[in-house]
This record gives C-alpha cells, structure tokens and sequence, in this order.
C-alpha cells in the first residue's frame, strides 16, 4: 500500500507531456472515503444532457463537510467510451467531489485520463482538435500566453480565437473552485485575465457553466503537476 493510502490496484501510470505521472481510480477514493466516514452520502445530479455532451454534479457529504465535484464527458474526446458519457460524467463527478474531500488531494483522476492510450501524450492526442485544447499548451512556461483584442499572440504568432462554449452562467461552486484553483497555483491577476480573454470573459462569474467546468479541468491538471 502507499503512503497515501491507495492501494497499488487502484493506481495506474501514464504518460503525461513525456513525463510519468500516477492517478487513482476513483474506486480508491471510494474506499477511502468509506473508511473513514461511519455515514458517506455522495448525491449525483445531471445537469446537462443532449447526446453528445454531458455535464454531472456531485456533493459529497464527509465528516468534513460538503464538497462539489463536476464532471463532464464529450463524444469527442471520448471516443472510445462514446456509448457509456453519462456514466462516465457522473463517475468523475464523484472522483472529483471525492479529492476535494481530501482523498487523493495531489492526484487528478485516472478516469479524466482513460481515453489516452500507454505512453500518449495529451499534447499528441489532442492537436487540431480545437474544443478539446482549450488553452495554448506550447508556451515554456506551462501557463495560457496572453492575446490581443484581435486575437494576435504578444510573441508575435496569429492564433483564432476559441470558441465560447456551453450554456447557462457559472456556478456559486465553480466560481469558488476557480478562485481557489488558481490561488493554489499562485496565478496573479495577469495571469488569470490570459485564461479569461481567449473565452471572452471579464471575470470567473462570466463564464458560461460549461467553459467553467473545462477551465477547472485544466486548473485541476496543473495544480496536480
């Protein structure tokens, strides 16, 4: 067992940007959750559903408190699970509730990464797909590289602007997890308006729900880096 408390069956590795990285499934959050709490209530709610997206909430209710988690899952990005996105959704829903929670805090979910195969890199997998790159990844420092008003890198490249996705205005709860999120990665101001402008937002609370669900995602990812 690890010193984290996992077990080595509920770990997996993969190949992350050249670099091998560890993550738990959430069957191990699961246990360790069970364990620890007398009563564990993990409520799940669909908030999105039109065939090719799906958007879950989940509260998980510790002794430690109450902790959201939302999960998403897209045909696109995962392909190979195409038949099972709701359930996919709501399983990283729960993984993600359950590491606010505490279990597996430095750890990002196996099941946010199960569509990349041994040794893949993230960067490979998702060139030229534009809904899924978020954010410019080639930049040395790991972080978005700021834009112009008419959407000309400051390094002097020509990139299109993303496209503003999803429905709906952020949540109380995904605007807090952002705040904190990128508090713990210790982004300035500057920094958070380079995540913004390219989703043609001001501020965390003018961000649709659905590119506020993506951008903690990708915060998550790197705060775990």
């Amino acid at each position: 067992m690890s010193a984290n408390g996992f077990r080595d069956e509920e770990l997996i590795t993969r190949k992350v940007n050249g670099q091998t990285r560890v993550f738990p499934v959430v069957g191990g959050r699961l246990r360790l959750a069970h364990e620890e709490n007398e009563a564990l209530s993990l409520q799940t709610e669909m908030l999105s559903w039109d065939g090719q997206y799906a958007v879950f909430k989940c509260c998980a209710v510790t002794g430690k408190g109450h902790f959201i988690g939302y999960g998403t899952a897209n045909a696109q990005r995962d392909a190979r699970l195409a038949d099972s996105l709701v359930e996919l959704a709501e399983t990283r829903s729960i993984a993600r509730a359950l590491r606010f929670a505490g279990y597996g805090l430095e750890f990002c979910g196996a099941e946010e990464i199960t569509g990349v195969a041994e040794g893949e890199q993230n960067s490979e997998r998702t060139a030229n797909k534009c809904p899924e790159r978020v954010f410019p990844q080639d930049n040395d420092g790991g972080k978005p590289e700021t834009t112009t008003q008419g959407g000309a890198m400051d390094n002097g490249k020509e990139t299109s602007k993303l496209q503003r996705c999803g429905n709906g205005q952020a949540t109380t709860a995904q605007v807090r997890a952002l705040f904190a999120l990128t508090k713990r990665a210790q982004y300035s101001e500057e920094d958070i308006q380079g995540l913004l402008r390219p989703l043609e937002a001001s501020t965390f609370q003018n961000l649709s729900r659905e590119d506020a669900s993506r951008l903690i995602t990708y915060l998550q990812t790197e705060v775990a880096a």
